[in-house]
């Protein structure tokens, strides 16, 4: 354990070394994990990246120790630029004093709330990965169609959407699959669901994923 401490939003948050890579964890979810993130890693290792833009502009909402930008950068080896966003400040000195030292990539981290970002950002972003959780619940206000209007105007045309969605019990895998087929479905058409094992990854368009047993 190297340290553990609280927020307004997180009434206890430890960053600690668990084989070789930095983990964040709230009560009750991991918050990031590095390249052992692994609801993120599973459905990178099955996403066609050869449909974003060789130098993709990546939106990161909940930044965690950045987990997603060491996944595609270190992992994949792809030349994106990023930008974070991040609700809770502590979090963000966590990732500034132990992470985002070594991670050697363009990322522009806000301070704000993730609905609020998006009402006020006017650029489009080739791809969005919704990662927020308040321990393991995604906040209300991120659940509804309007925000999930809001992604929409931030997508860049062809662009992809990955949101992340706890299915880790029989309940909140029934919640999530309800998520997806009453309101992300209906806002995105095309989408495919992946399940990657613990949570269920909503993607936006099922060309990005459709080589993968998990989509549909």
């Amino acid at each position: 354990m190297l340290e553990t401490t609280a927020s307004d939003y997180n009434a206890f948050l430890q960053v600690s070394l668990v084989h070789g890579r930095l983990q964040l964890v709230a009560e009750e979810a991991i918050y990031s994990f590095g390249d052992y993130y692994l609801n993120f890693r599973k459905v990178f290792e099955v996403f066609d990246f050869g449909q974003l833009p060789e130098r993709a502009s990546v939106l990161v909402l909940g930044l965690g120790l950045g987990s997603i930008p060491e996944l595609l950068a270190l992992r994949h080896g792809l030349a994106y630029a990023y930008v974070a966003v991040e609700i809770d400040p502590v979090i963000i000195e966590l990732a500034a004093e132990y992470s985002l030292p070594a991670l050697d990539v363009p990322l522009e981290i806000h301070h704000a709330d993730a609905y609020a970002f998006l009402q006020l950002d006017d650029r489009r972003y080739d791809l969005i990965c919704v990662d927020v959780f308040q321990d393991a619940t995604v906040p209300e206000h991120l659940g509804g169609t309007d925000f999930l209007d809001l992604l929409k105007e931030s997508l860049a045309p062809g662009g992809a959407i990955i949101y992340n969605r706890l299915a880790d019990t029989l309940l909140h895998k029934r919640q999530a699959r309800a998520y997806f087929e009453d309101v992300f479905g209906p806002a995105f058409p095309k989408s495919a669901l992946f399940d990657s094992g613990g949570n269920f990854m909503l993607v936006n368009e099922a060309r990005f994923v459709e080589a993968a047993a998990g989509a549909g």
